[in-house]
């Protein structure tokens, strides 16, 4: 299949997708929610990699050649490592493109709100302060946020666990370092006072000058394809055909 891949565990996937669909509305793109294993935040290491190199595999037997990895878990944790285990194909992790917008490199101040797989790898402070080293980053963990995202929780429910947390940050910039925040973009504007930066505009300007596969859009899910037709139709307002996939044991892979 002559198409562009985008994995991750859920809805924050489909962020990117929808982002890309819009920017490049003839282009052929093909999301995987990993909805069965997820969330993926709160997984060991191990966990990640076996979870990751299934995925990819499972792209590589839909044809596919290119994988956007719009899951930050996945790229900083396990995605340099099992990349040389698929040679012919190109993964591109999102870390890297997020980390090196202007609005971070420039920003004397930085705080990085992602899933505890994320923050405990310490991979967005690490790239900053390479870049620019007066930077102040601090990582903050949000290990609920996901699941009550998947979860379809109302606004209420959201802002109770979101305002102890975000409140107290003092930072110019805030990075959503996970592609599920976007979601509730709002609520984190109204707790904090600076800029927020996602993953989503570098991710359509890494295809600008790019010649893509043209063709039609697929959706998958490892899990239940009414479940994200519903959660698509109520957070995108979008209708859109769900089919349930299974991805390939990779045990060959897996030590």
């Amino acid at each position: 299949m002559n198409a562009i891949g985008i994995l991750d565990s859920g809805l924050g996937g489909y962020t990117i997708f929808n982002a890309l669909h819009r920017a490049y509305p003839d282009a052929s793109f093909v999301f995987l929610a990993d909805q069965a294993n997820a969330p993926y935040g709160d997984k060991s290491r191990d966990e990640i990699r076996s979870i990751a190199i299934n995925a990819i595999a499972w792209f590589e037997t839909q044809g596919i050649t290119e994988v956007v990895v719009a899951c930050n878990t996945i790229s900083a944790q396990v995605l340099p490592e099992i990349k040389p285990l698929f040679p012919t194909m190109t993964l591109t992790g999102i870390i890297e493109l997020t980390a090196h917008q202007e609005a971070v490199l420039s920003a004397k101040s930085v705080a990085v709100i992602a899933t505890t797989g994320t923050t405990r790898t310490q991979a967005y402070p690490i790239t900053i302060t390479a870049i620019n080293p007066q930077s102040s980053v601090e990582g903050v963990a949000l290990p609920q946020l996901v699941p009550l995202i998947e979860g379809l929780a109302d606004r209420q429910a959201i802002e109770a666990y979101l305002e102890p947390l975000i409140n107290p940050l003092k930072a110019d910039v805030m990075v959503l370092a996970c592609t599920h925040y976007p979601l509730v973009h709002e609520t984190l504007q109204r707790y904090f006072n600076g800029t927020l930066v996602d993953s989503i505009d570098p991710i359509v300007s890494l295809f600008a000058d790019r010649v893509l596969p043209q063709g039609e859009c697929r959706v998958y899910t490892t899990k239940n394809p009414d479940y994200l037709k519903h959660q698509i139709e109520v957070l995108f307002q979008s209708s859109v055909e769900v089919a349930l996939t299974s991805v390939p044991h990779a045990n060959c892979f897996s030590q």
